[in-house]
């Protein structure tokens, strides 16, 4: 950004607001794909979790942090007092870029989602239950709880499609809520029936 800032003040031909926004507007959208390259929903819930999390966290910090770096700059121009204003288009560079960290934050939050599931359902409980067999069910379910968002037929990181993504993010809401209630009963009935 300091960078862009230099290129802005020295260069004769981007120190107008109608070129430079091309150029701010250029970088933001190399960083929204390389987010879209890196955040494949497609394989992103085959991954090792922790790293999946760790990946649309990263996402999502550099989404946002594009946004806090052009206000931080922005405000030490009109501290310095010296330089023009530095007030370009907002919803042309942050739009796309504001919507896709919500996106990201979504998908984390779906790995946390099913990061708490697998501890609880894991090899403590088959064996405190006795019956691997039935916690392995569930563990199915659970995967299939992000079946839907790997087989997407839409782009869930384009705002023109951010109405199906909420569509998708409601779905499995309430999909987690009854699976909630249905993981309560069994692990109700196992309690009952394990050996103290």
């Amino acid at each position: 950004m300091s960078a862009l800032r230099m290129v802005w003040i020295i260069s004769r031909h981007y120190n107008k607001d109608e070129r430079m926004i091309p150029l701010l507007e250029r970088v933001a959208w190399e960083i929204a794909e390389r987010v879209c390259k890196v955040v494949n929903l497609r394989t992103l819930f085959r991954e090792n979790r922790a790293s999946a999390q760790h990946k649309t966290l990263e996402a999502r910090n550099t989404l946002n942090m594009w946004k806090k770096a052009y206000f931080d700059i922005r405000a030490k121009i009109e501290a310095s007092g010296r330089e023009a204003r530095w007030e370009f288009d907002r919803k042309r560079l942050f739009e796309r870029t504001d919507y896709m960290a919500t996106v990201c934050q979504d998908l984390y939050d779906v790995l946390q989602v099913l990061e708490e599931f697998y501890n609880i359902f894991g090899s403590e409980l088959k064996a405190v239950t006795g019956d691997p067999k039935r916690i392995d069910d569930v563990l199915c379910r659970v995967d299939s709880l992000v079946t839907p968002m790997e087989s997407l037929t839409f782009d869930p990181f384009s705002i023109k499609c951010s109405q199906y993504w909420k569509y998708v993010m409601d779905d499995f809401k309430i999909e987690v809520l009854a699976s909630n209630t249905s993981f309560d009963s069994i692990l109700e009935v196992d309690t009952m029936f394990s050996p103290c």
